[in-house]
């Protein structure tokens, strides 16, 4: 692949319009853009029955069986999309609802996204139910949104409904189907339980047209939990979605001139709890190409990419810090990647020479996969990740400097980072395809006008480029599913969704994200500090696997809760210690100078990655619990939930400022 140089001109991410608004928009396109660039395809059902009508016999869908991935044709699945909405009708008819939206709970697979088409060919709504959500967190979506027919995974999701059903609640709930092959004993005298084929027999006996979706219609409720409150139900259009998926089709095929096909295979990896994945497979099938699923077994991960030889691959930034920490370490955190499949990668050569070559590159505005360097010293990374990767692609968090240079050269292909909410299809800002600059999510996307707002509690003011991050355009939510007060709070009257997040116009156009509008608190001295970026920079040790940052308006200083990576941490001098002299780790992690030895690296690290002295914790409270979404201390994006942190380590909090006398 030959060499690829940044736009020269100052504005290479977005232009500023005309206006006292100072709004501005992506540089690839003469106007915002509102739909497909074919002008007919409208809904993701038009996005099915197209490519099915282009390439009836390609490979759709694809599960691994006994390690290979065995796919479902287009053909097919149009086929199984009619044969369930059908059925669902039916059901719906000998339950006399007219509750359009459908649930499906747990983990994706080829009958989950059949199921998923199926609702959708029949102007239905699908509600997702995220499989590592407290049950207790379904069962008020179940509640919420009335559903009646609710697809799981497995029986023991059933199992977990049925044992919930009480006659305050679940009374909604009326029929169950089991999407995959396991079987339950257990009944219930209101609600009918079905398995999949039997469900099928019945739309088969009942088989009808599909009913085809408005781009208007509601295509998916997504629920966003966010970080304090309960379950928001974010309304997404057909419409919205296409729009947000023509922005990257715009962005990467039009704007410059990537070719993507039949040829080409997503690997399905993300929640479709989540709009993230909804954008990124409706766009793999606009293309006509195929989807690889994985088979929700963390540990293998890398084998499973390596065997499906994927040419597009999303992942969050966690997983981007893992790849990172488990190449360069040889170890793996606990629960995502066996470290033993990082073995052969310890034999690649990281030499300054190489690694300063390619970092000099990216610094240059240089992004090539063509050199001596590529074919020799990082072949066996690309190889890593099955050896075709064209893009890889990560949201929903801050990805480190160190990680995102050694992402963009290591794995033989470009990585492109976008940013936004659930509200606006997770794809308000894109970054370039060839961009090798930092600090920044790229400029607006195709489909989307990007303004800042004054936030003059916090001296943030749009004259100076600093402001709250507002979004305009076709891809924005229809609204909170009954909830008109906080739609009208978060969109106003002129159609602006107001993010929440605080963001900076940089000298080329593009947006960096740098603060949040009511998540900084004030210190005793007076200085404001940002949780946030904190833990965006502490997170990225490899001492730990997660952090929370606080802090007391009445104290100078910040304390933090800690989730350490057990390895790491049993490598320390002190702990190794007392391990020698037969201490259980639950005794270890309480001692202050296993402690202190902790606080020491910690913040070694963070000053080293920009941190200041202010912003440094001078406490911790040790624990190896994760903060997990069954748990509830995190969002099912994995954004810590503050309040609840706060309250579930209100006496850790407590101790740890008694133990330190100064203000």
């Amino acid at each position: 692949m030959g060499q690829k140089k940044m736009l020269a001109h100052p504005e290479q991410f977005s232009r500023l319009i005309d206006g006292p608004e100072r709004i501005r928009e992506s540089v690839q396109i003469s106007k915002p853009i509102t739909g497909c660039p074919d002008g007919i395809t409208k809904t993701v059902w038009d996005v099915l029955t197209r490519s099915a009508q282009l390439n009836p016999n390609g490979q759709l869908f694809g599960e691994s069986v006994n390690g290979r991935h065995v796919y479902t044709t287009y053909r097919e699945g149009v086929e199984q999309a009619t044969i369930i909405g059908s059925a669902i009708l039916a059901i719906m008819t000998k339950l006399h609802s007219t509750n359009k939206l459908i649930g499906i709970a747990g983990i994706h697979s080829r009958n989950y996204m059949h199921t998923m088409h199926g609702i959708s060919g029949f102007d239905l709504t699908t509600v997702p139910l995220y499989h590592q959500s407290k049950l207790e967190t379904l069962c008020d979506i179940i509640d919420n949104c009335k559903l009646e027919i609710i697809f799981c995974e497995n029986a023991k999701r059933a199992e977990g409904f049925l044992s919930s059903k009480t006659p305050e609640r679940l009374q909604s709930m009326k029929t169950l189907i089991i999407l995959d092959h396991s079987t339950t004993s257990q009944k219930h005298d209101e609600v009918e339980i079905l398995s999949f084929d039997e469900f099928k027999e019945i739309g088969k006996r009942n088989k009808r047209n599909p009913i085809k979706p408005k781009p208007e219609t509601i295509y998916v409720i997504c629920h966003t939990s966010g970080t304090t409150g309960r379950p928001k139900g974010v309304e997404m259009s057909h419409g919205s979605l296409l729009a947000a998926v023509s922005g990257i089709f715009t962005s990467w095929t039009i704007a410059y001139k990537w070719k993507f096909g039949q040829e080409d295979t997503y690997f399905s990896f993300l929640s479709l709890a989540h709009i993230y994945e909804h954008l990124m497979q409706t766009l793999a099938i606009y293309f006509g190409g195929k989807i690889g699923i994985y088979n929700g077994n963390a540990a293998t991960l890398i084998p499973q990419i390596q065997a499906l030889q994927p040419t597009i691959v999303s992942l969050v930034p966690r997983l981007l810090n893992k790849l990172y920490e488990a190449v360069h370490n040889g170890v793996a955190k606990k629960g995502f990647i066996a470290r033993k499949l990082f073995e052969y990668a310890k034999k690649v050569s990281f030499g300054n020479w190489a690694v300063t070559t390619k970092a000099r590159q990216l610094q240059n505005g240089v992004l090539r996969y063509d050199t001596f360097f590529d074919k020799i010293v990082f072949k066996k990374l690309k190889l890593m990740l099955g050896g075709k990767i064209k893009v890889l692609t990560t949201g929903g968090a801050p990805v480190t400097k160190e990680v995102k240079t050694f992402t963009r050269y290591a794995y033989g292909c470009p990585l492109v980072e976008g940013y936004g909410q659930t509200e606006c299809s997770a794809a308000g800002t894109l970054t370039l395809p060839w961009d090798t600059t930092y600090g920044n999510v790229g400029g607006p996307a195709p489909w989307s006008q990007v303004k800042l707002v004054d936030v003059p509690e916090k001296n943030y003011l749009a004259m100076n480029d600093e402001g709250e991050v507002c979004f305009k355009g076709a891809a924005l939510m229809t609204g909170y599913f009954q909830d008109p007060e906080l739609t009208a709070k978060t969109i106003d009257s002129e159609g602006w969704l107001h993010t929440g997040d605080i963001g900076k116009w940089l000298p080329t156009g593009a947006l960096q994200i740098i603060d949040r509008k009511n998540e900084m608190f004030k210190l005793c001295q007076g200085d404001f500090v940002s949780p946030i970026q904190i833990e965006a920079i502490y997170a990225n040790s490899p001492l730990i696997t997660q952090i929370y940052v606080t802090g007391n308006t009445e104290r100078s200083f910040l304390v933090g809760i800690v989730v350490l990576d057990l390895p790491r941490f049993k490598q320390l001098p002190p702990v190794k210690t007392l391990e020698g002299k037969g201490k259980v780790i639950e005794v270890i992690i309480e001692k202050k100078e296993v402690k202190d030895a902790v606080i020491l690296e910690l913040n070694k690290y963070a000053k080293e990655n920009g941190l200041q002295t202010i912003e440094l914790i001078r406490n911790v409270h040790l624990t190896l619990q994760e903060f997990s979404e069954e748990n509830g201390l995190v969002t099912s994006t994995l954004k810590n939930r503050r309040k609840i942190l706060e309250d579930y380590f209100a006496p850790q909090i407590a101790k740890m400022y008694k133990e330190i006398e100064s203000l």
